[in-house]
């Protein structure tokens, strides 16, 4: 045998040996989410979910279940679909019981009934706040007693409306330069209610 021979044999091993391992290779199955194969752990599920071919139309079950739940982020309902060919999981969850659907059902209702319950809560809270404050500003200004005489001759609703109003005005006067405003119109229009005095004196 000659060495050109030799060397085409040779060639001819390797390419048989490399379509081998090709095989080989293609019939492992593949997870493309933790990248572990079928000899890693011989005891795991494999699903094809998809529409995807090679290497990738393979994943373990629990990856799958895992990475679902890592894209709907708690929202069940979100849809998730193959990130390679784009195909949508069809997701089909077990029946559930009837303690677990009104558990499901109240979580669904409270999750939407809480922003509003907050913003309620907060609203209230800040009224209150401010009712109590405005109360506390009369009795300071007209006496103890005075202060809960008046108010309680006063008509509720007035005082609903009217109490929470003072620390606002408290505040806004703290804000507001109203001093610069009325030295302006006092300045203007002085002259004129000081002429109005000499005209209708008393």
């Amino acid at each position: 045998m000659s060495c050109r021979d030799a060397g085409v044999e040779m060639v001819g091993e390797r390419v048989r040996l490399s379509s081998r391992v090709a095989m080989w290779m293609s019939s492992l199955l593949s997870c493309w989410v933790c990248f572990a194969t079928d000899e890693d752990d011989r005891t795991a599920e494999w699903v094809r979910p998809c529409r995807c071919r090679g290497s990738t139309k393979w994943v373990h079950q629990a990856c799958l279940q895992r990475w679902v739940d890592e894209k709907q982020r708690g929202n069940s309902t979100a849809r998730v679909a193959c990130p390679q060919c784009n195909a949508e999981y069809l997701i089909i969850f077990p029946k559930l019981g009837p303690v677990v659907y009104v558990l499901d059902l109240t979580d669904r209702l409270i999750s939407k009934a809480c922003p509003f319950a907050a913003a309620g809560i907060m609203v209230g809270s800040i009224y209150w706040t401010a009712v109590t404050y405005g109360a506390v500003t009369v009795m300071q200004v007209v006496g103890h007693k005075e202060g809960l005489d008046v108010m309680e001759r006063a008509d509720p609703l007035f005082l609903l409306i009217g109490l929470p109003t003072i620390p606002v005005m408290l505040i806004l006067g703290k804000m507001i330069r109203w001093e610069d405003y009325v030295l302006r119109l006092w300045r203007k229009y002085s002259t004129k209610l000081q002429i109005l005095n000499s005209i209708f004196p008393g």
